[in-house]
């Protein structure tokens, strides 16, 4: 054996060996980029699943907010019509005073407190139209604005029935 052909066995076998770690290295950087690009995929899908998630989550807030202003503004509405009705009827209340019939209904309600309450009974008028009467602790209020709130409170479940 010559030096020259031990030289091109040393130089092919560096060549082979060069090779063999060129295709390794080649092999080893694939395989960490396929690692690369699916951790990289994984988290991608992470990620999106998560704005998703918070997506719906911001939708659901969103979405009970909107409701909840819906039924304040239904409430403030509801609320409007009924104040404006308590003073329709009070309004109409106190203008009974002056019906030729009110001095009687008044002596009838005066009767009925005589009879309710023990004697001796006081009665009291009010300004804005019926009377107070009292008995010792106990007093029963037979104003028109009493009378009215009595009559609402009776149309409770008459009154809650036009909202639905």
């Amino acid at each position: 054996m010559t030096l020259e052909a031990v030289q091109e066995a040393a130089v092919a076998d560096a060549s082979a060996e060069a090779d063999a770690i060129r295709r390794g290295a080649h092999e080893r950087a694939e395989q960490v980029l396929a690692g690369a690009r699916a951790e990289a995929a994984a988290l991608l899908a992470e990620r999106r699943g998560a704005a998703e998630r918070l997506a719906d989550l911001e939708e659901r807030e969103r979405l009970a907010q909107a409701r909840a202003q819906a039924r304040a503004t239904v409430l403030r509405a509801q609320q409007a019509v009924l104040t404006e009705a308590v003073a329709a009827v009070r309004s109409a209340a106190h203008r009974l005073v002056e019906d030729r019939r009110y001095r009687q209904v008044v002596e009838q309600l005066a009767a009925d407190a005589r009879e309710r309450l023990p004697d001796p009974v006081e009665i009291v008028r009010v300004p804005a139209g019926g009377f107070i009467a009292r008995a010792g602790s106990r007093q029963i209020d037979y104003s028109l604005d009493a009378q009215v709130d009595r009559c609402l409170a009776a149309m409770a479940d008459e009154l809650e029935r036009l909202w639905r």
